[in-house]
């Protein structure tokens, strides 16, 4: 055990303090540990370190954030991180967190009162639900009708889902009147459970929790400290400097008494924390008897001082502003706070030497060691082998530590040959650098230093709430929604609807159409109705139920379909005519060109290599299309292929719409193929005239292997020696004559097309057959999540983030979304941020002139680019790392989001701040759009219908502009089913889209009652499923999902189920009515029906004397039924009618 006090171990820095540290944790100091480093930076190495010397959990604590923004609404994600860490120290969990010093001492509320909140829920357990929904909302948990993010909760009946602050999966938690009958574990893109617990601990999702007494007493509080700095600002003999000051002191007051009043927005709030807690606390007393380690406390003080003075000033004008009180200073922790931690019992200082540490006067031992790094080999493998020979020569033990298995099954391989495998160690794991202490003789050597870049480890794969889940049903339809009627066309849907006809109660829903026209749909014929989808602007026009309008789109759209669907099968059988080149097997050099890839390859990356290489080595011309949004590395996996095209002595051409686009690929293939013999070149007009003749000449004599052009490579002097490969960017974008041309550069080529837009995966599964696609959906490993923030459209704020962004060398967007205007906006931004460099960007400009505005903003000419929403086609700058949306309620979700994601593409925290003017007349729909874009920046909701509206625009790119309005025509649904019916009938099914509704009129009440399932759009949703019951597993899929959501099914749900099922199989045979006369029931055939003599036969046999048959124009079948359950009676009949295949 070593002495108590404060220790100063001197001599190790960067990755040699880890296996000192986990020396430390197992031998004298047991139990929690928290680790402070200087920046976020440096933690998340130190946590990578760790991981290989530490057997405990690690928690990277997150950064602080921007303590002085005033937003509305801000993303949550680092908010739930931090709660996270804290819960885990709370209930014991033997771990260590790593911090970087300004998240270690933020000031916390005190844990009793986070500890006091926690919900305990067991199976067994007595609850009262009403109790248990104003605690989860006291947490801060929000009150939804569908749980798909943390930190939400909902009540049906007597189901209570809710979706904890640190859970994996949300939790369903299932009620028998006031006792809890089960708990389990669900997955939101399926709402099905996953596993039963016995057991849940339901922690605060916000930290300071809605208690009506502490939010009251805050209020109070604000009021106080507020009203004597108004004071001062109140009078006649004021300068109106002073008196706008005093104005905005009230502004500022009432917004926060709000806040504190109403418990909202309290992630702000929690920067005021002195104004709700009397004390409190920082992450160290969470711990129970922490262990202290301290990397590096001289660069920590350095950090600490520079963000004090930067704090003093920001407040000092937000004061001068009128936009804080002295009091809140206090609030901020600094330096004062940070050396309460040399006052711990256990605490660790490591200094890379020896020297006096600012704050600890003495210490109580000091121990010194000697470690140096090790050396950096560059894939020189000879000089490894040297190396090792000497370190075992010297009787060190040497472990290599691989990142992932490939990497150590290959250092085995080598080892083995060099005939050392028996004497070195190889392990698996992490580390960010070498480590050598030649005193007591051991090394660990990275990976990184031996073969170059480092790969991370492999990702683990994302559950299935994945990101990329096709949207999980089109029918989340609400009221006053467009939707179309496979067999009537466009309406507006109405709401549900009980009517009783004939004695029977039925749900039907009410659609309104053109005119005064309505109709009821009853609910088991639901599947023919879908919510309409088309363009995320425009309103479709209502059809009228009479006439024949609707019946000719449709069939205009069908025959198109047929034809597209048709066409793509030629064009394709035409393909695999050609007689292609069969490229040979991936070579080592493949190998070592793909292992040279900085970052982990996601799964979906590796799934397109592997289809794409086998298409190339089949001697058929491959046509391929690869789909996948900006960043998603859509760039890497063509690079593979012109790789394996260049290995084989062929060339490869990459053909980009734009010139920005050209330079981008230029430079990314460049850096890529630097190591290897090829040569990569470009044809743009950013060539001279010589650069690009000896290019073309290079090109015709084979000199140049990879090439990337613009429509220049289209030009009638290009001639390739021998072309392998062609990789066409954007298709869409080129114009008709390129299109032409590219056509003839296809033949006998292979060609692999990419698109940035997404697109819809039902259109992917049914062009499986006659279109070959490889998708990426799977972003990148995790980068920061941009920092998004809702906020009041204020000179001073945009001044601020500008300002912060150029600080920091970045370079920043600025998306106004009119050209009226345009030049306004940025001479506004000069006036603001006199050191900017502003240019404006937008489409209205010669294309020409955009590029070099561009291009100058690529190459840090200028630094803030205003900007129409062009910048979210496809270029991406790592550099740009703050975007600033004006007027952001006038934007879709869909765009907001892709805006967003040309952020964040760096290992630096990015900004998105989404601004609107504060006007007090805001739009219904403005209002609206607001809460939405909240509601997205802190749940992540709406992000499916945003990747819905881009996937329409992706099914558009893909299909061209003729479909596209057959899809807007008839909605994107419709479109979708009807090209799937087009496919199954070109591969020879009979398909019989125009079938006919059959009308079912049995005496049983058959709907869900208000009572199961109260939630509107849930009906909906639900009767749209058992609207498509068509089989007994259909049935039985269905009655799982209603008791493991809802509960109990009731009687008449059950009734409901049956009649879809009765409906189904009377369609397959052509029934257009059943009814019921007296104790009989009739079953009415269409002319062409599907009864053969041998169902009849059956049917006869079966049932003898109960049943009457009647041939000619209007058949119909009459059955007397024995039984009470009629309803499985039918269904026996039915099933009996219709032949065995």
């Amino acid at each position: 055990m070593s002495k108590k006090g404060l220790i100063n171990i001197t001599g190790a820095a960067e990755s040699r303090v880890a296996p000192l540290m986990g020396r430390i944790l197992q031998q004298e100091a047991k139990g929690q540990c928290l680790v402070v480093a200087s920046s976020y930076v440096r933690a998340q190495r130190l946590a990578t370190d760790l991981s290989f010397f530490v057997d405990k959990t690690i928690y990277v604590l997150p950064p602080e954030e921007e303590i002085f923004v005033r937003y509305e609404a801000k993303a949550r994600d680092s908010m739930l991180e931090r709660l996270k860490i804290l819960k885990a120290l709370r209930t014991g969990e033997d771990c260590l967190v790593v911090a970087p010093v300004s998240g270690a001492i933020r000031k916390l509320p005190p844990h009793e009162d986070f500890e006091e909140k926690v919900l305990r829920l067991a199976g067994g357990e007595e609850i009262e639900l009403n109790q248990v929904k104003e605690k989860l909302a006291a947490m801060g948990y929000e009150r939804v009708s569908l749980v798909d993010a943390r930190g939400q909760f909902s009540i049906r009946g007597s189901i209570i889902d809710v979706f904890t602050a640190d859970g994996e999966a949300p939790c369903r938690i299932e009620l028998f009147d006031t006792e809890i009958d089960s708990i389990r574990s669900f997955d939101p893109d399926t709402q099905r459970s996953i596993e039963n617990l016995s057991c849940i601990d339901i922690y605060p999702a916000e930290p300071i929790v809605r208690d009506k007494e502490i939010l009251e007493k805050a209020a109070g509080k604000i009021r106080r400290a507020y009203g004597a700095q108004i004071r001062k600002f109140s009078g006649e003999d004021l300068t109106s400097e002073e008196q706008e000051r005093g104005e905005t002191l009230k502004k500022r007051r009432d917004q926060l008494v709000e806040f504190a009043e109403n418990g909202v927005n309290l992630q702000q709030m929690e920067n005021y924390l002195h104004y709700f807690y009397e004390t409190t606390e920082y992450i160290w007393d969470y711990m129970k008897d922490p262990v202290v380690m301290i990397d590096d406390p001289s660069r920590v003080m350095e950090n600490l001082e520079a963000r004090e003075r930067e704090l003093a000033e920001d407040f000092k004008t937000l004061l001068e502003r009128g936009q804080t009180v002295p009091s809140e200073l206090k609030d901020f922790s600094g330096k004062q706070d940070y050396l309460k931690l040399y006052q711990m019992d256990r605490a660790y200082l490591f200094t890379p030497i020896q020297k006096t540490i600012k704050g600890a006067d003495s210490f109580a031992e000091i121990r010194n060691v000697v470690s140096r790094p090790t050396m950096v080999f560059n894939g020189r493998m000879d000089l490894l082998e040297t190396e090792l020979r000497t370190y075992l020569k010297n009787g060190y033990k040497v472990t290599i530590v691989c990142a992932n298995e490939e990497r150590a099954s290959n250092m085995e391989e080598f080892l083995s040959r060099v005939d050392l495998l028996s004497r070195v160690w190889v392990k698996m794991g992490n580390l960010t650098g070498g480590i050598d202490f030649p005193e007591e003789k051991f090394c660990y050597i990275w990976d990184g230093d031996i073969f170059g870049t480092p790969k991370k480890k492999k990702r683990k794969k994302k559950t299935s709430h994945d990101l990329s889940q096709p949207i999980r049903s089109f029918a989340d339809v609400q009221t006053g929604d467009y939707v179309v009627h496979e067999n009537h066309g466009i309406g507006k849907f109405v709401g549900i609807e009980q009517l009783t006809v004939q004695n029977v109660k039925k749900d039907y829903l009410k659609i309104k159409y053109s005119g005064q026209d309505v109709l009821y749909v009853p609910v088991e014929q639901m599947d023919l109705v879908q919510k309409y989808i088309g363009s995320d602007t425009a309103s479709p026009r209502l059809n009228k139920l009479s006439g024949s309008e609707w019946k000719t789109t449709k069939a205009k759209a069908k025959a198109a379909i047929a034809n597209m669907a048709k066409e793509l099968l030629e064009v394709s059988a035409a393909r695999q005519m050609e007689k292609g080149y069969a490229f040979s097997p991936d070579t080592v050099w493949q190998k070592e060109f793909e292992d040279s890839f900085p970052y982990t390859e996601t799964d979906d990356q590796l799934r397109c290599i592997a289809e794409i290489k086998k298409d190339m080595e089949k001697d058929v011309a491959m046509d391929r299309l690869l789909c996948g949004d900006v960043g998603f590395g859509k760039t890497e996996v063509a690079a593979r292929a012109m790789f394996k095209c260049a290995a084989d002595g062929k060339q490869a051409a990459v053909l980009v719409p734009t010139t920005i686009l050209a330079n981008q690929h230029y430079y990314t293939l460049k850096e890529r193929f630097e190591k290897f013999p090829f040569k990569v070149e470009m044809l743009s007009r950013f060539r001279s005239e010589a650069q690009q003749k000896s290019v073309i000449e290079g090109l015709e004599k084979g000199s140049v292997d990879v090439v990337i052009g613009t429509h220049r490579l289209l030009s009638r002097d290009v001639k390739f020696k021998d072309l392998g490969l062609l990789v066409v960017d954007e298709e869409q974008r080129f114009g008709v004559q390129h299109k032409e041309v590219i056509k003839q550069l296809k033949k006998n080529v292979d060609v692999l097309t990419l698109s940035a837009t997404p697109i819809p995966r039902t259109l992917h599964m049914s062009l499986v057959g006659i279109k070959d696609m490889s998708v990426i959906e799977e972003p990148p490993e995790e980068r920061y999540p941009v920092q998004t923030y809702v906020m009041e459209q204020e000179d001073v704020l945009i001044r601020d983030a500008i300002e912060k962004e150029l600080d920091r060398g970045g370079q920043v967007y600025v998306v106004f979304n009119r050209v009226k205007g345009i030049n306004k906006v940025a001479a506004h931004i000069e006036e603001l941020v006199p050191q900017a460099k502003v240019s404006v960007g937008h489409g209205q400009m010669n294309e020409h002139r955009l590029e070099d505005v561009i291009m100058d903003f690529v190459q840090g000419e200028s630094n803030v680019l205003v900007a129409t929403t062009i910048i979210e086609s496809g270029i991406d700058i790592p550099n740009v790392n703050t975007m600033i949306i004006l007027d952001a309620d006038r934007f879709g979700l869909s765009q907001l989001y892709q805006l967003r994601g040309r952020v964040g593409r760096s290992n630096r925290m990015a900004y998105a701040y989404l601004m609107f003017q504060k006007d007090k007349s805001l739009s219904e729909i403005a209002e609206k759009r607001l809460r939405a874009i909240k509601e997205f920046t802190e749940f992540g909701a709406g992000f499916k219908v945003a990747m819905r509206d881009l996937e329409i625009r992706g099914a558009g790119n893909l299909l061209g502009t003729e479909q596209h309005g057959h899809m807007m025509d008839i909605g994107y649904e419709l479109y979708c089913k009807l090209v799937d019916d087009a496919v199954r009938a070109l591969g020879g099914e009979v398909v019989n889209p125009d079938r006919e509704e059959a009308s079912i009129e049995l005496n049983v009440t058959a709907l869900i009652p208000q009572r199961y399932i109260p939630d509107e759009v849930l009906k909906l949703h639900m009767y749209k499923k058992i609207a498509s019951v068509s089989s007994e597993e259909d049935e039985d899929e269905v009655i799982d999902e209603l008791i493991d959501r809802f509960g109990e099914i009731p009687r008449d749900t059950m009734n409901l189920i049956k009649v879809s099922r009765i409906r189904s199989m009377a369609e397959k045979l052509c029934i257009t009515r059943i009814h019921e006369e007296g104790k009989k029931v009739i079953f009415q055939f269409a002319e062409a029906n599907g009864l053969s003599p041998r169902s009849l036969a059956a049917l006869s046999e079966r049932y003898g004397m109960r049943l009457f048959i009647h041939g000619g124009v209007k058949p119909f079948v009459r059955f007397t039924p024995e039984r009470k359950e009629r309803l499985q009676e039918i269904l026996e009949f039915l099933k009996t009618a219709i032949p065995a295949n």
